[in-house]
């Protein structure tokens, strides 16, 4: 059973102070104002929902519970640690993958942390308009277009429509104890390879992610599930 049983016991405390302060929405331009205006480092990163609940546990939990940013294995920071290592996902409901993070990371993280948590919170999104003025109003704050969004242009590819809102629906637990449960999970076909072989603009490649659905994940592994509303 290794850790899963003091994983579950600490992360229901997190979920049981989550549901006395968690927004039943979440404004956009409200979000990325208050990272911006409380100095979060992610105000302008594109996919805000998830950089904005990793702001909000960091204000508003770690003062209550304790705790602090998680560890580093090479370029990745995990999100939250108190006596286990959590990183935090947001998921719009509807959606069939979520992507963790670096393969390497998470494993070196298993490893040396005994073991490693993924919180997620899940729920309603709701989108920009055909005009992207959402769009358009945080290109803005940011102070113009960015270097990647102007590779983007010059590739050709497309502009993923931006998320506005989020309403919060459902908080997951997802637990490994050890390096035997990731390989037990990919050898199930539930804990899959993301972006192998992919490159950044200027060439370099992508280091290889997990992602996963969240319907699929056993038991064993979602070690807690709370639904808000």
């Amino acid at each position: 059973m290794g850790n899963r049983q003091s994983a579950y016991e600490e992360v229901i405390s997190l979920f049981d102070q989550l549901m006395k302060i968690m927004p039943k929405f979440v404004d956009g331009k409200k979000a990325i104002l208050d990272m911006k205006d409380d100095g979060g480092r992610n105000w302008r990163q594109m996919e805000w929902i998830g950089f904005w609940f990793e702001f909000f546990l960091e204000k508003n939990l770690i003062p209550v519970l304790g705790g602090t940013r998680g560890p580093t294995f090479g370029t990745t920071q995990f999100d939250f640690k108190k006596k286990f290592v959590w990183d935090l996902k947001a998921h719009p409901s509807g959606a069939k993958n979520l992507i963790l993070n670096d393969q390497i990371a998470i494993k070196n993280c298993v490893q040396s942390e005994n073991g490693l948590g993924f919180i997620i919170i899940s729920g309603a999104t709701k989108y920009d308009n055909e005009k992207r003025d959402f769009k358009k109003w945080h290109d803005n704050l940011k102070g113009g277009t960015s270097t990647y969004e102007k590779d983007r242009v010059a590739r050709g590819a497309p502009s993923r429509r931006r998320k506005i809102s989020f309403e919060p629906e459902n908080l997951n637990a997802l637990w490994f104890d050890d390096i035997g449960e990731i390989n037990s999970a990919v050898k199930d076909g539930w804990l899959k390879s993301f972006q192998t072989d992919m490159k950044n603009s200027n060439g370099k490649p992508r280091p290889a992610k997990f992602q996963f659905n969240l319907g699929r994940v056993p038991k064993n592994n979602m070690i807690a599930e709370l639904r808000i509303i």
